[in-house]
């Protein structure tokens, strides 16, 4: 299967990606799109099936955009995303030390903490953009979110329909131990509080515009609706204990600096490791976060950068370690090129697109500057073609 959880089929040599078909099977189809060397399509009958695939439980599955494998069984959702990632990485010619680690979910369902949701004009209020179209899918259930989210979905539709004329999007994030709703409107901000009051919820949920907060060993972190989470909380464990396992006790007593550190979870463990943490962040509001949760659990012990990671980086010339857990896109080039000629002894790399990450490897890697030692691929993503992907790097 190709990446974005798409089959391949071949007409006389022509390349076909076929959402909803699978490897081994027998099926029909419609063609949706048709470029010069290759077509889309969408299955329609399935003839002979493969003994990995499902029946996908959603009743949105194929016109919503959200998920793209629910017709796989989980350990072969899983066996695909190791395929995708192994083809991205001898793309780019990189080859692996060691064997490739997998760390399924926990939860393949309802582990999302925070969604999107957009204005739907037809059936339920909210909704997903459509697989196929800007055209928005309502829905009055998601099996991959929360059920703080789920069971919250119509009071909050019918309060943006009722309060929020000029509401487009709607963000809700889990916190308080899922206690509490936290609502953002989008583009119209302040009608969050009026959308928040409006949502008549059952008793024991507190709806609110401000704040919530989530937990990671015993700490509590503050969340604005513009934080950055890690939206699947029962895979933060396998997530970050991973960096600090890649990294192990060689970096007690020394410089670590944590690359986009958002409002300071994965630093504070370093801490726990005895790593004396560097924090850079280019959001204000994150980085004051991060410096209040570092004044609370560990004083003196984190230091806040804010500003952004292309140019505060290089800076950081002390640094033995550097934790990289950049936006989808990766790595800007000239950040690459400084890391190849000038990086610190070890990089550890959290990547959510498997594209991007090859590529920053290829740079990294080349001419030997570093190799790769460790990778671990991290199903947070269960249902959707997404992984995290963690990388420890060594220099030569």
């Amino acid at each position: 299967m190709a990446h974005r959880g798409l089959g391949v089929g071949r007409v006389s040599g022509f390349v076909v990606f076929l959402f909803g078909a699978m490897p081994g099977e027998e099926v029909s189809a419609t063609v949706t799109k048709v470029h010069r060397r290759h077509a889309f399509a969408d299955t329609t009958q399935v003839h002979r099936s493969s003994a990995h695939r499902v029946e996908p439980p959603c009743p949105y599955f194929g016109s919503c955009g959200g998920c793209h494998l629910q017709h796989l069984a989980y350990p072969y959702q899983l066996a695909t995303k190791e395929a995708v990632l192994r083809r991205a990485l001898a793309g780019e010619g990189l080859e692996l030390a060691g064997e490739l680690e997998t760390v399924g979910s926990a939860e393949p369902w309802h582990y999302r903490w925070r969604g999107e949701f957009h204005r739907s004009s037809e059936g339920p209020p909210l909704g997903f953009k459509s697989r196929s179209s800007y055209r928005v899918v309502g829905v009055s259930d998601c099996l991959i979110h929360h059920p703080t989210i789920t069971e919250s979905l119509s009071a909050v539709g019918n309060a943006v329909a009722v309060q929020g004329r000029g509401v487009q999007t709607v963000q809700m994030t889990v916190g308080e131990s899922g206690q509490q709703l936290l609502v953002d409107t989008r583009p119209e901000g302040r009608l969050s509080a009026e959308v928040a009051s409006a949502a008549a919820l059952g008793p024991g949920l507190t709806v609110t515009d401000e704040s919530t907060s989530l937990s990671y060993r015993g700490r509590e972190f503050r969340i604005f609706p513009d934080s950055f989470i890690q939206v699947s909380q029962a895979s933060v464990e396998s997530l970050y204990e991973t960096v600090v396992e890649f990294l192990g006790e060689e970096v007690a007593g020394v410089h670590v600096v944590d690359a986009y550190g958002g409002v300071g979870v994965l630093s504070l463990r370093l801490v726990d490791i005895g790593a004396d943490v560097t924090v850079i962040e280019s959001n204000p509001v994150a980085a004051r976060l991060c410096q209040l949760h570092a004044e609370m659990y560990a004083p003196g012990r984190v230091s806040i950068v804010c500003g952004p990671v292309e140019t505060e980086l290089p800076r950081q010339t002390s640094a033995r370690a550097v934790v990289l857990d950049p936006p989808r896109a990766g790595l800007a080039p000239g950040l690459r090129d400084w890391l190849r000629v000038s990086g610190p002894p070890a990089l550890v790399y959290l990547s959510c697109e498997v594209s991007a990450l090859a590529r920053d490897l290829n740079t990294l890697c080349k001419l030997g500057a570093y190799r790769l030692e460790r990778i671990r691929l991290i199903d947070m993503f269960p249902q959707t073609y997404h992984f995290e992907t963690v990388v420890l790097l060594r220099r030569t």
